[in-house]
């Protein structure tokens, strides 16, 4: 506990130090922002704390007694502390930064969004990195809450629980098939869908559930489905075979200028998904986190 009647404020050795530098209450004053009423009030109460009289007045001047010059020491160490160390923890400069950001992403994420914030965070950050970590959904939640992991992205409903996002885009879908292939044209019904074989990958979950629920509520009894587990091998397995895909059309777009496929308009609309980016609250108000999380948002809506 401490001696004095009253818990020492900063405030009050920053007053106490404005007065001991500029040797008026009017000069004190002006410098912290103050009225010269309020800083007398700040002294007179600061008097009471110390039990001593801290200033008197010599001619035109505040002189200050033999405690608060004994005090003006140990008071510059603390707002030394504050001012530079403690004030730094609340600072993030990305031009000096050497911090390795940990963003996780899927597969999908790693094709798409991953080069942007790549390029953009060697404009902003030149002595940063980018640590890509491809984590299992239900482990995602844990790791940003332990800080191993500074942000996620992707379409993650399960992660929702116990985490703040944030939107970035809506993804849209499409059908791809081989440029040549014989029996597709430019549009595919449902039922010429049931008929053909789809090839699928686990990195497009939600994707894969609508397909087949479509398939079953029209009474198609499509062929098994070919897997992949590489969504960037997809283009190019269906422009060598016949089967049929469901890809994010940033996928297609970025494969088609080296895979021969081509897209084809389902005649049932594919539904959007939408993609956030989502954060621990523990580390919200992390100014690096937050550097992060507005590059991030800024590629995502280029």
């Amino acid at each position: 506990m401490s001696e004095f009647d009253h818990p020492i404020q900063l405030s009050d050795l920053r007053a106490l130090m404005a007065v001991l530098r500029d040797g008026t209450v009017t000069s004190a004053a002006q410098g912290l922002g103050l009225t010269q009423s309020a800083l007398s009030y700040q002294l007179d109460r600061m008097r009471k704390t110390f039990g001593d009289q801290l200033f008197v007045r010599v001619g035109n001047r505040m002189a200050a007694t033999p405690f608060a010059q004994r005090l003006a020491d140990p008071a510059t160490r603390v707002l030394q502390i504050v001012d530079g160390e403690i004030s730094q923890l609340g600072r993030f400069d990305p031009a000096t930064s050497t911090r390795t950001f940990r963003l996780g992403v899927n597969e999908i994420g790693a094709i798409v969004l991953v080069p942007k914030v790549i390029k953009r965070l060697g404009q902003l950050a030149p002595r940063a990195t980018l640590a890509q970590m491809q984590v299992r959904p239900e482990e995602m939640a844990t790791q940003l809450q332990d800080g191993a992991m500074d942000l996620a992205a992707g379409h993650l409903p399960e992660l929702d629980k116990g985490l703040l996002r944030q939107r970035l885009y809506r993804r849209d879908y499409t059908c791809i098939v081989s440029q040549d292939h014989p029996r597709v044209g430019e549009t595919l019904t449902v039922r010429q869908l049931g008929q053909e074989q789809l090839l699928e990958s686990p990195g497009v979950p939600a994707t894969n559930r609508w397909v087949r629920t479509l398939l079953e509520q029209s009474g198609q009894l499509s062929k098994a489905p070919m897997t992949t587990h590489h969504v960037a091998a997809i283009p190019f397995i269906v422009a060598a075979s016949e089967l049929v895909a469901v890809v994010p059309r940033e996928v297609f777009d970025i494969f088609r200028p080296i895979a021969r496929v081509r897209a084809v308009r389902l005649t049932r609309a594919i539904p959007s998904i939408d993609i956030h980016q989502y954060w621990h609250p523990r580390l919200a108000s992390d100014p690096a986190v937050r550097f992060l999380r507005e590059l991030v948002f800024e590629v995502a809506h280029e």
